[in-house]
């Protein structure tokens, strides 16, 4: 079995590194084959994209890889992928998709911060604060600041009844709430032209509707 196996592509090369493999003769087989390729073909930069299979490899594995293509100055490694997803960036993907039903009393000076979308069914005093990076549906009694799209998530809304809210936040875009005819229908969102702007509830189906699909499944 060959530890590392190298195919031809119209773009450069494709080397699949086996993933059972011993690392040690992953690492004495691509050396072996980059000189090979480097005396074969002597002029002209050449990519490779790495593939990995069922291994994810650590900094220290991707680092060593590195050291044996610097050797080899005409040789780049355009990318490298694996069939796995690192668990860390894993979990934060699952912590952004996730939605909570918040409830409770957050009061004066008190802030609360998620990952994901929240159904906030507490209440919310003046000066306290609700932040999501995903959209936030208020069914409680909100006075104090809402921030939805907190990590930049401009696709994010505000569902619900908002006047009585000192302050409202979407990504980058702030409301500060004064005198309003807002209600329990009220919608919340950055419009196409990254202003904040306000509709119905029943249009979320229409507007966001991977989000509106999303909560028909909770």
């Amino acid at each position: 079995m060959d530890a590392v196996i190298l195919k031809g592509r119209k773009d450069g090369f494709e080397l699949q590194l086996t993933d059972t493999a011993a690392w040690d003769a992953i690492l004495t087989d691509l050396d072996a084959l980059l000189q090979k390729l480097a005396s074969d073909a002597p002029e002209g930069n050449v990519e490779f994209k790495l593939l990995s299979g069922n291994r994810l490899l650590t900094a220290d594995q991707q680092t060593q890889i590195q050291r044996l293509f610097d050797r080899f100055g005409r040789f780049e490694i355009k990318s490298l992928t694996a069939n796995v997803e690192d668990p860390s960036a894993f979990k934060a993907k699952l912590l952004a998709q996730a939605t909570h039903i918040v409830g409770g009393i957050v009061r004066s000076g008190q802030s609360l911060e998620f990952h994901g979308d929240v159904v906030f069914v507490g209440t919310l005093h003046v000066s306290g604060t609700l932040k999501a990076t995903g959209s936030i549906f208020v069914l409680g009694h909100v006075e104090g600041l809402l921030i939805a799209g907190a990590a930049g998530d401009t696709s994010a809304v505000i569902a619900g009844d908002i006047s009585h809210a000192g302050q409202i936040r979407i990504a980058d875009t702030v409301e500060i709430i004064d005198k309003n005819d807002y209600s329990a229908d009220t919608l919340s969102y950055i419009n196409d032209l990254h202003i904040l702007e306000h509709g119905h509830v029943a249009d979320l189906s229409k507007m966001r509707p991977k989000l509106f699909r999303k909560l028909e499944d909770l």
